[in-house]
């Protein structure tokens, strides 16, 4: 099971947003989609989050048809982070946490339970009282983090589970995007499926398993970490020359501009 994308292509009029696109985001990996500002990456995760559907291709959710699953089932296999969410409603963090379990019926003990466990996952327990719109932006994210872990906490029998992740680290000190990326790293080892858009070709390198680049709309590479982060890959595609070193103290590479 996975979940596939198969040849996505996305114009609004005239233009091209995404074109002949395909991945597959695997269970137990975590795969990091690149490209510079206008790549399309933002237009690929709506499109797989289900906000777009005038696109042409097919994507495959453990081996069903995307459009085939209903409201409430799709959302208890796949939780969706985009960049920013907008909610200016007194709510406290709890409550804002706790809409996470709606597309579920463990009943409310249970999602209590998975709602303080997932806050204290984040690292934002100590704010569960606190109202929502008075948080920085950096504790939102992390506030909506621990709501999307909410709606997909518990295996489904027979399923897999997938999480998408869109910059999730942009409104994050260097402390927290460590952690959130580490968090994105550890849900992937218990069998979740995990695609992140990021920017900071580092972060990619240290924890993808696999790594996406996308360019103008299309597929430019894609593969083992070592494969695609390549010193005249990332010169091509961000036009500006790099260093690709092998990271002192890890396995993995380092990128140093130029």
């Amino acid at each position: 099971m996975s979940f596939q994308v198969e040849d996505i292509s996305l114009y609004m009029g005239d233009k091209k947003l995404i074109a002949n696109v395909s991945l597959n985001v695997i269970p137990g990996e975590l795969l990091a989609v690149l490209g510079p500002n206008g790549a399309g990456k933002s237009t690929l995760f709506k499109v797989m989050a289900g906000e777009y559907q005038h696109y042409s291709g097919s994507m495959l959710l453990n081996n069903t048809r995307f459009e085939d699953y209903v409201g409430r089932t799709r959302a208890s296999l796949l939780g969706v982070l985009p960049q920013s969410s907008q909610l200016n409603f007194a709510f406290s963090v709890f409550e804002v946490v706790m809409l996470g379990r709606l597309p579920h019926s463990s009943g409310r003990i249970r999602d209590r339970e998975i709602a303080y466990q997932a806050m204290e996952q984040v690292a934002v327990g100590h704010l569960a009282q606190a109202l929502y719109p008075s948080l920085s932006g950096g504790e939102k994210q992390r506030v909506q983090l621990a709501r999307v872990l909410c709606q997909i906490w518990e295996e489904v029998p027979g399923q897999s589970r997938y999480l998408l992740l869109d910059e999730p680290t942009s409104a994050l000190d260097l402390a927290h995007q460590h952690h959130t990326l580490a968090l994105a790293k550890e849900l992937a080892a218990q069998g979740v499926g995990v695609m992140s858009i990021l920017h900071d070709l580092n972060l990619a390198a240290q924890y993808a398993d696999r790594i996406l680049l996308l360019g103008d709309g299309k597929v430019v590479a894609q593969g083992l970490v070592d494969e695609t982060l390549s010193a005249d890959k990332i010169a091509k595609l961000y036009g500006i020359d790099v260093d690709v070193i092998p990271h002192p103290k890890r396995a993995h590479p380092l990128v140093v501009s130029l």
